[in-house]
């Protein structure tokens, strides 16, 4: 009996962030319709968080060394060890001395494949853990799997984890990044041609959102209710984005202001849809703290809804689809608005916003985080409100596009498994 492929995912969650989730969730089970035999395992910071998510939709989760009350610097020397060990593994020419005993490197040594789903991660820009990342793709590159760094946003990086972050961009055997601004990046800083890279749309726009039963069940349960008269105004904050603007108050301030003109100048209500969520143990990083902030400072706090409760990928891109305008901090919030049709002004952190934005010709409508005034978003939001119309039909014609260039990604990923996969 041919046994199943063993599709290995590093450097992602599946709870903590949503878009992270919609990233393994699309990946998986676009893998799954073409290539039926394969099976998904996840390697996991928070395997307690994961499985409850992962178990859904059929996905193993198997945990790294235990981070326990956030001793980051003893979970990073557990993973360097581990690196160690799969080093001198290798140099024994693949011995067979049991030195990749620990649950999660048997995973590695298992897999068939390794797909690394940093997302925008693999940068020493805010938010970027490269070392971190690079350690899990060591441990793959040392155990001669195939590596695919997919659906990305690579870099910058600095001068110190260059020689670190080239090493294993030098060592995939695939790259799939999300928009040009990193192909052009990763050519800039002298990635061996021999490298494929290929540029294809973010794998969460495959996408599906939940059902229309379940939408209703959950507007009901959040106390939230279109109604014809009002606009429908989608909003995602970060408290990452938060943290990095020059000042934290500012950036209150500014979503506050925005909220005071919706509510006040075009009658509408304003629902925060949060991306982010960390249980207290996890860290502070969580969208609907940072909601509670800006809504203390609104003027018009009661025409505004924050989404309390946990929900998936799949129903928060129903819930966004509901909105006749979003504005969003976070990427994958953007992307579940956009592939909804939904008109979208982004704000912007990093080159991915722009980037993305790009691939669909709404390039325009991205906002600087570090220079962002409320009078470039207001001007923004009348201008994008005035077109509305004419943005919806343009995006329907370029998610068809974006859906196509997503699965030519993922095509991508199975031509080098079928080049590679030898079943027993």
């Amino acid at each position: 009996m041919r046994r199943k492929l063993k599709v290995l995912f590093i450097n992602t969650n599946c709870s903590l962030n949503k878009g992270s989730a919609a990233q393994v969730i699309s990946t998986s089970q676009a893998l799954k319709k073409l290539i039926h035999n394969s099976n998904s395992t996840l390697i996991s910071y928070c395997p307690e968080l994961d499985s409850k998510e992962c178990t859904r939709y059929g996905i193993r989760v198997v945990g790294y060394p235990p981070r326990t009350q956030h001793r980051t610097s003893y979970f990073l020397y557990r993973l360097l060890i581990s690196v160690l060990r799969c080093l001198l593994w290798r140099m024994m020419k693949a011995s067979n001395v049991n030195m990749l005993n620990e649950r999660y490197l048997m995973e590695y040594r298992r897999a068939d494949i390794v797909i690394d789903l940093s997302g925008d991660s693999f940068s020493d820009s805010k938010g970027g853990i490269s070392m971190l990342n690079a350690i899990g793709m060591m441990i793959a590159i040392l155990l001669k799997k195939p590596l695919v760094l997919y659906s990305q946003s690579i870099g910058p990086f600095r001068y110190l984890t260059m020689p670190v972050a080239k090493f294993c961009l030098n060592r995939a055997d695939l790259i799939i990044v999300r928009e040009t601004l990193t192909e052009h990046y990763l050519k800039s800083i002298g990635v061996n041609k021999k490298v494929p890279i290929h540029v294809a749309a973010d794998c969460a726009f495959l996408l599906e959102p939940t059902s229309w039963e379940r939408l209703h069940e959950i507007m009901a349960i959040e106390g939230i209710h279109k109604e014809e008269e009002n606009l429908l105004v989608g909003l995602s904050v970060s408290e990452l984005e938060k943290k990095i603007s020059k000042n934290n108050n500012k950036y209150i301030r500014l979503m506050a202001q925005l909220i005071d003109y919706l509510v006040l100048e075009m009658n509408a209500k304003v629902i925060f849809v949060p991306h982010v969520m960390f249980p207290p143990k996890w860290g502070d990083d969580d969208d609907r703290a940072v909601a509670r902030e800006i809504v203390q400072v609104a003027k018009t706090r009661r025409k505004s809804f924050l989404i309390e409760h946990q929900y998936t990928p799949n129903e928060l891109k129903r819930i966004i689809g509901q909105c006749d305008l979003f504005i969003g901090s976070r990427m994958h919030a953007n992307i579940a608005a956009l592939s909804m049709h939904v008109p979208t002004i982004a704000i912007s952190w990093s080159h991915k916003y722009y980037g993305i934005m790009q691939r669909l010709g709404l390039e325009e409508y991205v906002c600087d985080l570090s220079t962002i005034t409320f009078e470039e978003l207001r001007v923004k939001v009348n201008k994008i409100w005035s077109k509305r119309n004419e943005i919806q039909k343009q995006l329907i014609f370029k998610i068809m596009q974006e859906e196509k260039s997503a699965l030519y990604g993922i095509k991508l990923v199975r031509n080098l498994i079928k080049s590679t996969y030898a079943p027993e």
